[in-house]
């Protein structure tokens, strides 16, 4: 051990023996190699970007935008072709729309939607009429209105003759006149529905039978009277009509005078 490194307040070192002795160029066991200096880099302060993109300049402009076209006209046989659809004048919408698309086809002008339109719009007013006129063509004719003979309007105390053509021919005339028979009652018979011919005459034989007693003189003699009655049929009955007319007339020949006045 070596004692003058302790003596000296040293760090004592451990002595590595060997053949050879060190050689004085190399670092001694007791020293201590330094460390290598690294060489310090640069430092480059950051640059805000906006001052960096000041420096290199406004971007170069891209080429001019090209001038807006010009707006296309819209052609006046368009228009009207339109409006003659919505009036509508078919027979013009016929002649203006294929105008106005030829047209259209060599100007390249706009409306060719508003001629479209105006044909379909025609088109479909003649539609319209075809199913109108088809309509009133296959409609039914109304009802003739039904002609009631004059015989529903007699009145009680009324006398008259009949025709040739039976009720349909009477005539109304004095009854001092000679005539066939005198109106002694008129009655309606109730019901909504047409009950069947058999029960209205039914109806009118009770009705006229319990009124011609009332009506009669007492002083004539009722043997030599009948009476009989008219009654609404089926087309009458249709027509509104409810009325019976109860007649009396003398089974021996003519009436002179009224049943209700007349001497016996």
């Amino acid at each position: 051990m070596d004692t003058s490194a302790e003596d000296a307040g040293g760090r004592p070192t451990a002595l590595v023996p060997g053949p050879a002795s060190p050689d004085p160029a190399s670092p001694g066991p007791g020293t201590q190699e330094p460390a290598p200096q690294v060489p310090a880099l640069p430092v480059t302060p950051a640059v805000p970007e906006q001052r960096t993109a000041a420096r290199r300049g406004p971007a170069p402009a891209g080429p001019p935008a090209p001038p807006p076209r010009p707006r296309r006209p819209i052609d006046g046989v368009a228009v009207a072709a339109f409006l003659s659809g919505l009036v509508p004048a078919i027979p013009v919408t016929l002649v203006l729309g294929p105008i106005a698309l030829i047209r259209i086809g060599r100007s390249g002008a706009r409306g060719r939607a508003l001629a479209i339109t105006g044909l379909v719009l025609a088109g479909l007013w003649t539609v319209a009429a075809a199913i109108v006129a088809a309509a009133i063509v296959t409609r039914p004719p109304p009802p003739k209105p039904v002609t009631l003979p004059h015989v529903f309007s007699l009145r009680a105390g009324e006398c008259l003759n009949s025709g040739p053509n039976g009720i349909s021919g009477l005539h109304v005339l004095s009854c001092s006149q000679a005539h066939g028979a005198e109106v002694f009652a008129t009655f309606r018979v109730a019901g909504s529905h047409y009950p069947g011919a058999t029960a209205v005459q039914q109806q009118a034989r009770q009705g006229c039978a319990s009124r011609l007693s009332g009506y009669l003189n007492p002083q004539l003699s009722a043997a030599s009277l009948a009476q009989s009655f008219v009654y609404p049929d089926a087309g009458a009955w249709s027509a509104g009509e409810r009325t019976v007319v109860c007649t009396v007339h003398s089974t021996s020949g003519p009436l002179v005078g009224s049943v209700r006045s007349a001497p016996g």
